[in-house]
C-alpha cells in the first residue's frame, strides 16, 4: 500500500531537477576516464589498455554494491543514500586528483564505485516515489538526461582542463565541484509522495533480490541490460582512446566529440516516450539492432573523421531511446520493489562497464578498434533479442 503525500508540480519540477543533477555527478565519475586515459597512461608508463581498467575497477564494485543499496534505500529512504554517494564521489574526485601512483588511482577508482551505485540505482528509483505511474515514462526520460548532460557539460570542460593544467585538475574542476552542488540540492529533497508504506525493516538484501528477480520476465530484463550495457558500456570507454589514437587528437579535441554523442542520447531519452504505442520490448529490440549496426560502420571502416561522428552521434542517439525505454519497462516489471529493479539495473550497468572494459581491453590491445566493434555489437543485438523474446507480454 502506498501513501500518498502532496507533492506540488512546482516541487515536482524541483525535485526532478535535483534527480537530474545527481545523474550528472554519477556519470562525471564514469565519464571522465574516457579522454584521460591516454594521459593517464602516460603519466604512469601503463599501457592505454590498462589505464581503461581504471574506470573497470570503479564498475566492479559498484556492480557489487548496488543491490545492497537499492535495498537499503527501500528501507532507509532515498535522501540519505543519495547524499552518502555524492559525499562518495566528491571525496573519491579529490583523493585521485593527488593520486601518487597508478595503484593509488586504482584502489581510489574502485571506492568511488560505492557512490556511483548509490546514485545510478536511487537517483532512478525515487522517481517511483515522486511521479505517478502514467507519467513515470516521461520522467525517466528527462531524469536519464542527467547522464548524457554530464558529457555534453563536463567533458568539455575536463578536456580543457586536461588541456591547460593536466588531467588532475579535471578530476578537481568537474565530478569534486559539482557533487559539491548536488549536495546543496539534494539536501531540500522532500519526503516521497508514492512511497510505500509496508514495513521492510525484516527483508534482508538477498530476499529482496529474490523478491524482485521472481518474475520470469524480470530475469529476463536484468539479463538483457546485462549484455546491452557490456557493450554499450564497453564502447564508450574506449571512444576516447579511438577519436585520439586514429585521428590523432588531444583530450582537449576529443571531448566535445564525445559530449556530441551524448547530446545526441540526451535526445534520444527525451524522444522515448513518442514510442510508446510500441510495445517496449520491441522498441529495445530494433534499437539494439540499428545500434550494433552503426558502431560497427564507424570503429570497422577507416572514415573521416567528420563521417565517424555522424555515425557515432546516431549510435548514441538510438542508445538514448533504447536506455528510457528499457528503464521505464523495469519500473513496472518490479512496482513493488523499484530500488531494488533500479539497483539491480545499476548493478547490471557497472557490470557492463566491468566485462565490456576488460574484454575490450584485451580485443583493443590485440586486434584494434574493428575486433571492439564487431564484439560490442554482438552483446547489443544478444541483449535485444533477449528482451524481444523473453518479456514479449509487456507493453
Amino acid at each position: 500500500m502506498e501513501r500518498q503525500l502532496t507533492v506540488s508540480e512546482s516541487q515536482l519540477r524541483r525535485v526532478l531537477a535535483t534527480l537530474v543533477v545527481v545523474m550528472v555527478v554519477n556519470q562525471t565519475g564514469v565519464v571522465i576516464i574516457s579522454p584521460l586515459v591516454v594521459e593517464i597512461a602516460s603519466t604512469f608508463q601503463v599501457p592505454v589498455g590498462l589505464a581503461g581498467q581504471l574506470r573497470t575497477a570503479g564498475a566492479l564494485v559498484s556492480g557489487l554494491a548496488a543491490p545492497w543499496l537499492g535495498a537499503l534505500s527501500d528501507r532507509a529512504g532515498r535522501k540519505p543514500v543519495i547524499l552518502a554517494g555524492l559525499v562518495v564521489v566528491g571525496i573519491s574526485a579529490l583523493a585521485s586528483a593527488l593520486a601518487p601512483g597508478f595503484g593509488w588511482l586504482l584502489v581510489i577508482q574502485a571506492l568511488s564505485g560505492l557512490g556511483i551505485a548509490a546514485l545510478l540505482s536511487t537517483g532512478l528509483a525515487a522517481i517511483g516515489d515522486y511521479v505517478p505511474p502514467e507519467r513515470r515514462a516521461w520522467a525517466v526520460g528527462l531524469v536519464t538526461t542527467g547522464q548524457p548532460l554530464a558529457w555534453v557539460i563536463g567533458l568539455p570542460l575536463i578536456g580543457l582542463l586536461a588541456d591547460t593544467w593536466g588531467w588532475r585538475w579535471s578530476y578537481l574542476g568537474v565530478p569534486f565541484l559539482f557533487s559539491i552542488a548536488g549536495l546543496a540540492l539534494a539536501w531540500r529533497l522532500p519526503p516521497g509522495r508514492y512511497q510505500d508504506r509496508r514495513p521492510r525493516s525484516g527483508i534482508t538484501t538477498s530476499r529482496a533480490v529474490r523478491q524482485a528477480l521472481a518474475d520470469r520476465a524480470a530475469r529476463f530484463w536484468v539479463l538483457a541490460e546485462l549484455l546491452i550495457y557490456s557493450g554499450w558500456a564497453g564502447s564508450l570507454t574506449f571512444l576516447g582512446a579511438y577519436y585520439i589514437q586514429v585521428f590523432q587528437l588531444s583530450a582537449g579535441q576529443a571531448s566535445p566529440l564525445l559530449a556530441a554523442v551524448a547530446l545526441a542520447f540526451s535526445l534520444g531519452s527525451l524522444l522515448a516516450h513518442r514510442l510508446a504505442r510500441w510495445r517496449a520490448p520491441v522498441v529495445v529490440f530494433g534499437s539494439a539492432i540499428a545500434a550494433a549496426g552503426l558502431l560497427s560502420l564507424a570503429l570497422t571502416i577507416r572514415l573521416p573523421l567528420g563521417m565517424a561522428v555522424a555515425l557515432l552521434c546516431g549510435y548514441g542517439l538510438i542508445h538514448g531511446v533504447r536506455g528510457a525505454t528499457s528503464s521505464a519497462l523495469g519500473l513496472r516489471l518490479g512496482e513493488a520493489h523499484r530500488g531494488t529493479m533500479m539497483a539491480l539495473r545499476a548493478s547490471v550497468v557497472q557490470l557492463g562497464y566491468v566485462f565490456g572494459g576488460l574484454f575490450g581491453g584485451a580485443l583493443l590491445e590485440r586486434w584494434g578498434f574493428p575486433a571492439l566493434a564487431i564484439a560490442y555489437a554482438a552483446f547489443l543485438v544478444g541483449g535485444g533479442l533477449i528482451t524481444w523474446r523473453g518479456i514479449s507480454g509487456e507493453r
